[in-house]
Formats: C-alpha cells, structure tokens, sequence
C-alpha cells in the first residue's frame, strides 16, 4: 500500500465520522423538536382546557347568583305578602275605607296603584342613557332643553330659574333654585320638581326607571343618568 492510498482510506474514515456525527446530531435534534411540539402542544391544550373550566365555572357563578337574587326576590315578595294579609286581616275596613275615600275624591286607582309601587327602594340598578340638557328659562328655551329616549318612549323638558347670566342665546339658570322636569312617558306623564342634586323614579309593574339629576360641566345644562332597577 503506497501512501496515497493510506491517505485516502483515512480520508474515507475521517468523512465517514463526520457523516455519523451529523446524523447523531439531526437525529437528537430532531428528537428535541418533536419532544417540544408535542410538549407545546399538550401547554397548549391543558390551558385552553383550564380556560374553557375557568369560563364554566363563571358562568355557572352567575347563573347561581342570578338565580339566588330570584331566590331572594321571591322569599321578600312572600314575605311581604304575610305582612299583607296579616295588615288586611287587621285592619281590612280601614284599608277599604281609604281607598273608597280617595277614589271617590276623583283619585283614579291607576294613581294609587303608581303611588304604592313607588314605595320601597330602587336595588340593582343599571345605567341605560346619560344625556346633558340645557335648563330651560324665561330667557333661553332651546331645543338642547329637550330630550328624547329610548326612541321616543320617554321625553323630558328641564325648566328652571334665570339668573343674571341668562339670554336668549346662551342657557344658564339660577342652581339654588327648584328645577321642573316634565316627563311623557308611555302611559302617562309626570311633572316633578327639585333642587340638584335630586332623583326621580318612574315606576312599573317589574322595574323602576331611576333619573338622577345633577349639575354638569356644561355651563347651563344639567346632566341626567337614566338606569334601570328593581325595587325591594
């Protein structure tokens, strides 16, 4: 054997290492990736399925609360109807007397049964609209001094005091003065009268619509959140 065939044959040798050692390699790579897909994949499902009992187990929380409020709601609702019969047992012909006093006095009863749903207080409540509207005086009686809501379901008109700012371009009105806010509501209407901050309910058969009336930003304007309740 001459030495370029030793040579050759190390050579041979010497590719034949490097060739397994880059196997060697591409094989333990290829190892680690399919390990950390598989791995990345298996985060990736144990945290969508964390995520989906996460999501279950707040809905079935509200659900529950929910369902607790109904619980309560009819436990005071039959609670109050003991009360009731208890106060009617009680006193039955006075109740009865009030009633035919006041009715015979030109109350109509849809304006007593108004004045009893109105008792007790608004709870749960839920803002629905806010709006800004100009107070309407002697001087200034704009359209700002309007609004409509809920397409056309409730309308209000703020009127108020001038003051010495006052014109007939720029609203502005005396705060220390009562305010009159005109409502027309679906069945019926309703003036009420108050000094800022006040509130005003319009009661129903299921719920309360609370307005609260306060001073706003706007010079002239008073700003009223509307917000749906129930009533305890």
């Amino acid at each position: 054997m001459d030495f370029f065939e030793t040579r050759e044959r190390y050579r041979r040798r010497e590719m034949r290492s490097y060739v397994t050692l880059l196997l060697r390699v591409l094989i333990v790579g290829g190892v680690l990736w399919l390990g950390w897909l598989w791995g990345h994949a298996e985060t990736g499902s144990l945290r969508a399925e964390a995520e989906r009992t996460l999501y279950e187990n707040n809905q079935q929380i509200a659900e529950l609360s929910t369902e607790l409020q109904r619980l309560q709601m009819e436990l005071a609702e039959a609670r109050a109807k003991n009360k009731v019969d208890e106060l009617a047992q009680d006193n039955d012909a006075e109740l009865k007397a009030l009633v035919t006093k006041k009715i015979a006095r030109g109350v109509a009863p849809a304006q007593i049964l108004h004045a009893i749903q109105k008792l007790g207080r608004p709870t749960n409540c839920r803002q629905l609209d806010s709006r800004n509207i100009a107070v309407a005086t002697p001087l200034y009686g704009g359209p700002e001094s309007k609004a409509m809501l809920f397409d056309g379901g409730l309308n209000l008109h703020v009127e108020g005091k001038a003051d010495r700012k006052s014109s007939r371009e720029v609203p502005s009105f005396d705060r220390k003065m009562p305010l009159t806010v005109r409502m027309a509501f679906l069945n019926g209407q309703k003036v009420t009268q108050g000094t800022l901050p006040f509130q005003i309910m319009i009661p129903t058969e299921e719920w309360v619509l609370l307005l609260d009336f306060a001073a706003s930003s706007l010079h002239g304007y008073v700003t009223v959140n509307i917000s749906s309740c129930t009533q305890r």
